[in-house]
């Protein structure tokens, strides 16, 4: 049986039209992209494709001046319309920058062993934070941080100690996701958060020590917030004692941030929430801590205004 085939001729106000489709398709800017790209795109290819490449820019004008995946318009969230020229025109479905970037933050936040952080926080890039109008006390410390990260292996980790908002947590966070991109096993551990976890764990020895061992075993360790917990002689003698301790024993990089600095950490260990104080053991725990770290303050007021 002999194909059939359907031959019509446009009318003049058709073609006239279409003229002016593709006067307006080749001076778009995405098309004239797709004509450098691919040289063979030219006046009549366009006229003869010009109903997908309207298409295309329809989807291309959609991405611009987007706010985000929250706003994506497209018929797929994140994804728009793409063409490639390989002897014949062809779609394909193409990743807009936002969901490039959510892919990322999903991958890198998957390789952490733990990770107290809000997601904004895995997007910081400790090698590209622009310090130009911060303070001198500020540049100081970021460079001193730049140094650590840029040694095989560090001796020490660094406690940033400085006001609530100074910027600690952002630094530190910044660290922990070079390290993840860098293959390492990393934990970020909100301090608090870890001794009331414990705590509900109390009963189920397996688990505490599950929880616990997987935070010792950390080729890269944040504790934050230390001294932000509710202080005991359990947390101090139990948790932070031991964890320290097999930290230091291993030489696996930790790193602290505090609102106290180390001196105003050891004076706060000494007392525990009920009033007892205990020097002692408050010595035992500083001296691990100092160790395993040096101090760098970092001057300023909260940045969460």
């Amino acid at each position: 049986m002999e194909r059939v085939q359907f031959n019509y001729t446009l009318s003049s106000e058709a073609q006239q039209e279409k003229q002016r489709l593709v006067q307006h398709l080749m001076k778009n800017a995405d098309i004239r992209d797709l004509m450098k790209r691919y040289p063979q795109i030219d006046e009549a290819f366009i006229y003869a494709h010009s109903g997908r490449l309207q298409d295309y820019v329809h989807t291309m004008e959609k991405c611009k001046n987007c706010k985000g995946l929250d706003f994506c318009t497209q018929a797929t969230k994140g994804h728009r319309l793409g063409l490639k020229y390989d002897g014949f025109l062809m779609n394909e479905q193409c990743r807009c920058a936002y969901q490039e970037k959510k892919e990322q933050f999903l991958r890198l936040k998957k390789r952490y062993v733990e990770a107290d952080l809000a997601d904004a926080y895995f997007h910081i890039d400790i090698s590209a934070i622009d310090v130009r109008k911060e303070s001198d006390e500020y540049k100081s410390a970021y460079t001193k941080i730049l140094r650590m990260i840029s040694e095989a292996q560090p001796e020490k980790g660094v406690y940033l100690s400085g006001k609530p908002g100074a910027g600690k947590t952002y630094l530190a966070a910044g660290v922990a996701n070079y390290y993840v991109k860098e293959g390492k096993r990393v934990a970020f551990v909100s301090v608090p958060k870890l001794i009331a976890d414990l705590k509900m764990l109390f009963h189920d020895a397996l688990a505490f020590e599950q929880r616990l061992g997987r935070i010792k075993r950390a080729d890269v360790l944040v504790l934050d917030d230390i001294g932000g917990e509710n202080l005991s002689a359990w947390s101090r003698d139990d948790i932070l004692l031991p964890l320290l301790d097999a930290r230091m024993e291993q030489h696996r990089l930790t790193l602290f941030t505090s609102n106290y600095s180390m001196v105003e950490l050891k004076e706060r260990l000494e007392t525990t929430s009920r009033g007892v104080r205990e020097p002692v053991a408050a010595e035992r725990l500083f001296e691990r801590l100092k160790t395993l770290s040096s101090e760098i303050f970092i001057k300023g007021d909260s940045r969460r205004k």
